[in-house]
């Protein structure tokens, strides 16, 4: 019996730290973000510095670390930044999620340490710069 428990603890282990590594190769590409939106009058900020730092902030309310995490997670997830993206296609997607987007400012270093910035008005020609 003891046995057969040791051989669980070692498998669960094994899983937990698979899928810990899995989570940290998505964010392996992306060593720094940072996305600041306007929309409907009120701004809104997701941080995000390799390894775990994560902050949201939405006018006066802060959260950090894991009460943070799920949300930046899910903004990083739905801007999906590259290189190559253009802040239009980035502004259609944050509008999915904000359809009164006013504007945005995108900043991402890369596992490289390039940095990527990537602006939007409501109104104004895109500009980006890399």
């Amino acid at each position: 019996m003891k046995k057969f428990l040791f051989i669980m603890m070692a498998v669960l282990l094994l899983l937990t730290s698979f899928l810990g590594s899995v989570r940290a190769d998505e964010l392996m590409d992306m060593f720094s973000m940072r996305i600041t939106i306007e929309a409907e009058d009120e701004v809104y900020q997701w941080k995000y510095d390799s390894p775990d730092y994560y902050e949201f902030q939405h006018e006066d309310r802060v959260l950090r670390a894991e009460d943070a995490e799920t949300r930046v997670d899910n903004m990083a997830a739905l801007v999906n930044v590259n290189e190559d993206v253009k802040a239009e296609t980035l502004a259609k997607r944050i509008k999915e999620e904000f359809p009164q987007l006013e504007s945005m400012d995108i900043r991402w270093r890369n596992g490289d340490s390039e940095l990527y910035t990537w602006r939007w008005e409501k109104n104004e020609q895109p500009m980006e710069d890399s």
